[in-house]
């Protein structure tokens, strides 16, 4: 029980805190820089997902073509939405017959991946570029984009999703504090070679690499990997930037945690060649530390304090680990049950509220529960006018 206990303790600690520290420490040394090439002018297809996106669409159209980038064509990825989508969509193109603008919807309500693949069939730009309806781009974020296409080894790039301030919102708080680290490790596995993940809010492809998933996966996950599977890089630019709202409460904060742990059991025992450092090199060592590790964080939680139970009587250390422990799980009980805004209880509880996210995934994927489609969290969709 000793051993599994420290083996647990260990993981949590590397994949929290000794990992970002191993990262920041090879940044120091290595030292690199990704090049842009801002001559790079290629025509762009902007694919929106969409599905019941009345409340936000429009402005989202607005936003787009507020774009600093030349060439593009703007396809509006319609997951079979039954609300206003359609119709707010087709009156804007009315409105602004200058852009070339228009509405691809699928015949089934089969997800966001299915409905990205059949806008991608009728795609002409050279390179494309998605995004979500609630996430609004800064003017040259497409710019940014394209800019990263400097070598044809380079397959995907992703921007930076900034999340809204919103001082009324702790989840905003949270979602920022874990967000801001999880970017400062992306940009430096960039610098070095390739990122093991990506974000679904804004990102770039060339067609010709564009592939076709599960559609219960998502191109965040399933792009950065296969493009390191075939010894292709994924960047990350920080420079290119997207604003979304983080869901308001944490009900809506964990039905987004859930659905993105629908494939955690399939992400973690398919394409295990992935692991393999020899061949892979870089690629390998980040997948493993940045995705692998956490998608086993919570099954450590559990294997830690059923072996802390099993060591209570073998010596004071122990007891007094599992008291803290418990303190941990109280606090955010703490928080659950007041809905506090104290960092002191929201922490604690947003942090488990991840921890059960990944068991309530890995337990729609036994059950076979997990699907492509989602509702989503109406509280993300909430954009300020002002």
């Amino acid at each position: 029980m000793k051993i599994i206990f420290y083996i647990s303790i260990f993981a949590l600690f590397y994949a929290m805190i000794g990992y970002p520290i191993t990262l920041f420490i090879m940044d120091k040394l290595i030292k690199r820089e990704n090049e842009r090439d801002y001559s790079y002018k290629p025509f762009v297809s902007i694919i929106i997902s969409a599905y019941n996106e009345e409340k936000v669409i429009e402005r989202k159209l607005e936003n787009i073509i507020e774009t600093t980038y030349p060439y593009y064509e703007v396809i509006i990825a319609n997951d079979a939405s039954n609300d206003r989508t359609v119709e707010i969509c087709e009156k804007f193109i009315k409105n602004h017959p200058e852009y070339d603008i228009k509405v691809n919807t699928v015949k089934n309500h089969l997800g966001k991946t299915n409905a990205q693949d059949e806008a991608v069939e009728i795609a002409k730009g050279e390179v494309l570029v998605f995004s979500d309806a609630n996430s609004m781009f800064k003017k040259d974020a497409i710019d940014e984009l394209v800019s990263f296409f400097t070598a044809d080894d380079i397959e995907y790039v992703c921007g930076s999703l900034i999340y809204a301030k919103d001082d009324g919102k702790s989840s905003v708080v949270a979602e920022n504090s874990y967000w801001n680290m999880e970017l400062r490790l992306r940009k430096i596995e960039s610098q070095i070679s390739t990122i093991a993940a990506g974000n679904g809010a804004i990102y770039a492809v060339k067609k010709k690499d564009y592939r076709h998933y599960d559609l219960v996966s998502s191109h965040d996950y399933e792009m950065p990997l296969h493009a390191g599977l075939n010894h292709k890089r994924a960047l990350y630019n920080p420079k290119a930037v997207a604003v979304e709202y983080a869901g308001a409460n944490s009900k809506d904060e964990y039905k987004r945690k859930v659905r993105m742990q629908r494939r955690i059991l399939t992400n973690l025992f398919t394409n295990l060649r992935r692991l393999n450092i020899f061949e892979y090199g870089y690629f390998s060592f980040f997948h493993f530390n940045h995705k692998t590790l956490r998608f086993l964080q919570s099954f450590f939680h559990i294997l830690l304090i059923i072996s802390n139970l099993f060591l209570l009587n073998d010596g004071v250390f122990y007891r007094i680990f599992f008291l803290l422990q418990v303190a941990f799980f109280i606090l955010a009980t703490i928080g659950k049950l007041t809905e506090s805004k104290s960092k002191i209880f929201y922490f604690p509880m947003y942090y488990c509220l991840m921890m059960l996210a990944q068991i309530h995934g890995a337990f729609n994927q036994i059950t076979g529960k997990s699907k492509a489609t989602w509702e989503k969290a109406e509280s993300t969709r909430d954009i300020d006018e002002n």
